[in-house]
Order: structure tokens, then C-alpha cells, then sequence
């Protein structure tokens, strides 16, 4: 990997937009703030004791999730990890929905029985999310198997960490949907720990899309903080998904 990408140093200068209408920049901000500040109440919440069951952040990742959301269908399937406000957030931001779910209420997105990490939205897309780290992954190559065989354009999206990628089923995956060539983008959500340890205890190298290579899986390997660049390479990557090229891999670097 570029070691560029990995030093926060190397970001301090304001990112390009060229190609992206002001509109369009702004509403890609307001979203990015609406699950931010979701995301700071429900940390607020749950240090006051509001919220019983465990909560998951994903703070400062907000626009892997919009960049690609935004070029995505109501009739595609996406599925989430243990820590997808932000996912689900950003193909639908109710967050009165969301808190709701959180605080055990029936007005939740899960009716209040899944709480913050069994989140469910079949009406924009999400499929849902689950604490089984990668437990998602096989679901979106189902889905994705799903939508080829329907002829219709839909796609599946996976979304998973760089602690995920080391599960076996991960890689069954990867082989599955390259060699049936299913319209799948897996999107690897790599902020360099799983849980408390850095990737570099873990794995001989800092970046996960080796694995993408080793399956002859197309990949980018990009600034999962700079919002116009997630926007452009998951355009082109939905489109290629889209037109039933096989699977597509972006490890966004946040």
C-alpha cells in the first residue's frame, strides 16, 4: 500500500470537487452531519445510561457509506456489519427511526428488538446488519447470486472492516462470486483495527486488497476520507457490478 494513505499528515489539504455540482457537494455535507451528530447522541445516550444494550460508532467513516450510497438503487441489497448507522443512515436518514430502534421502541426500524447492531430498512435497500463479524458477507453474495439469476440490473454491497477480511468465510466468498461472476461490490472499511489491535500486529501487510488481487477480483484502493474520490470510484464500480462484469473490491482507507 501507499504508506501516503495511511499518515494523517498527508491530509490536510482540501480535497477536490471538481465535477461535483454545488448542490450536489451540499447535500452530501448535510448527510454526513446528520449521521454525525446521530452518532454523538447516541454516544451521549449511552454514557448517561439511556441505552442498555451495546452501541456501535463508526465516526469519522461517514463518507465511505454516502459516497456510494449515492449511487446506488432502492432495488439493490445492502448489507451492514456490527456498526452501520452510518450505512443505513445514509440510504435513509430517519433518525428518529433509529433512535427509536436503539431505545427498545416499536416505532424502531427493527420494531425495537434488534437494537443498534440488528438494524433492518427492506424499503431502501438495507438488508440488515449483524454483531457476527463478517456474518453479513455470505447473505450479500446470496443476494447478489439472487439478482442475476432475476436478469434484473440490481446489485448487492457488502460492507465489512479489515478485521472481517481475516474470517475463512470472507475468502469463500470472494472465490464464489468471482468465479460465478455475481454483481457484488464488497467495500472494505479499513481504519487499521479490529477492535484494540492494530493491523499491523495482525497481517503482513496494511492493506486488504491483496486478497482482492489473489482472487482476480478488480480493485481500488482509496482515501476513504476524501468524499468526491468514494463518489467517483464507486460510480464506476456500481456500474461495473451493474452490467454483470462479476465482483468489484474497494478498500477505503479511513
Amino acid at each position: 500500500m501507499n504508506k501516503n494513505l495511511i499518515n494523517p499528515k498527508n491530509f490536510q489539504q482540501p480535497i477536490l470537487t471538481k465535477g461535483n455540482s454545488l448542490y450536489e457537494l451540499k447535500k452530501f455535507l448535510e448527510l454526513m452531519l446528520i449521521i454525525r451528530k446521530t452518532e454523538q447522541q447516541l454516544a451521549l445516550a449511552k454514557e448517561k445510561g439511556l441505552i442498555i444494550g451495546p452501541v456501535h460508532l463508526s465516526v469519522g467513516q461517514e463518507a465511505i457509506s454516502v459516497g456510494i450510497s449515492k449511487n446506488l438503487k432502492k432495488t439493490d441489497r445492502i448489507f451492514g456489519n456490527h456498526r452501520s448507522h452510518s450505512h443505513l443512515l445514509s440510504l435513509n436518514p430517519n433518525f428518529y427511526k433509529l433512535f427509536a430502534e436503539i431505545l427498545g421502541k416499536k416505532s424502531g426500524f427493527s420494531k425495537g428488538m434488534g437494537g443498534s447492531m440488528h438494524l433492518y430498512d427492506k424499503a431502501n435497500g438495507f438488508y440488515g446488519s449483524t454483531p457476527i463479524v463478517a456474518g453479513t458477507v455470505s447473505l450479500a453474495v446470496g443476494a447478489a447470486l439472487a439478482a442475476k439469476k432475476s436478469k434484473f440490473k440490481s446489485i448487492s454491497v457488502s460492507y465489512l472492516g479489515d478485521g472481517a477480511i481475516e474470517e475463512g468465510v470472507v475468502h469463500e466468498c470472494f472465490n464464489l462470486a468471482k468465479m460465478l461472476k455475481l454483481p457484488i461490490l464488497f467495500v472494505i472499511e479499513n481504519n487499521l483495527f479490529a477492535s484494540h489491535m492494530h493491523i499491523d500486529l495482525r497481517q503482513p501487510s496494511n492493506s486488504t486488497a491483496r486478497f482482492a488481487e489473489a482472487h482476480g477480483i478488480p480493485f481500488k484502493i482509496i482515501d476513504g476520507n476524501n468524499l468526491a474520490e468514494i463518489y467517483k470510484a464507486s460510480e464506476e464500480a456500481v456500474m461495473f457490478c451493474r452490467e454483470n462484469k462479476g465482483p468489484y473490491f474497494i478498500e477505503s482507507l479511513t
